[in-house]
């Protein structure tokens, strides 16, 4: 019966190790838009979605994800809602790292946003 038992226990451990640990500090968002109008800016991580802020048009500002969301398995996901449209779409994912910012550029045309990490 011992080899079941170390299979579980080596499975489990795998699962525990693959997960990213949470980074010390909040992560940098700086915020660049190119909109015509002033969009919502929501953090999806893990299944939980937190609202980061709003960017006005044509506008910068600087943002920051919370310790908690950092270590997101599958990426820092962000989700920016364009308020004069009523429409929204995805841009992500992007890993974060130690000494980084996420650098989030907002575009005029859906799809051509970009979210890099940057080494500080």
């Amino acid at each position: 019966m011992r080899p079941p038992v170390l299979l579980g226990t080596v499975l489990t451990l795998g699962c525990i190790l693959t997960k990213p640990l949470p980074l010390a500090q909040p992560v940098p968002v700086w915020v660049h838009s190119h909109n015509r109008s002033a969009v919502d800016v929501y953090l999806s991580c893990d299944g939980r979605t937190s609202w980061l802020g709003a960017v006005e048009q044509h506008g910068s500002d600087a943002r920051e994800v919370p310790v908690a969301h950092t270590s997101c398995v599958r990426g820092l996901n962000f989700f920016l809602l364009v308020r004069r449209a009523g429409r929204g779409y995805w841009t992500g994912p992007v890993q974060a790292t130690a000494k980084a910012h996420v650098e989030l550029v907002i575009r005029r045309y859906a799809g051509l946003s970009t979210a890099q990490m940057i080494r500080d």
